[in-house]
């Protein structure tokens, strides 16, 4: 990985945890399960190819 998106990671782990500081165990764990379900839910959308183009005019 990258110095750009290595240092992005590290403040957006910053920023999250943070965000999590006065939240109640149960609150912080659903907070970090609904992130985690985005980010896996962006990785497998980077990971799906384009459909290719369909031409129909040929024969």
């Amino acid at each position: 990985m990258e110095r750009k998106q290595e240092q992005a990671l590290k403040v957006l782990r910053q920023q999250v945890l943070e965000a999590s500081l006065n939240m109640e165990r149960e609150e912080a764990a659903e907070f970090f399960g609904e992130l985690a379900d985005w980010a896996y839910a962006q990785q497998e959308a980077m990971l799906i190819d384009e459909p290719e183009m369909q031409n129909y005019d040929e024969d």
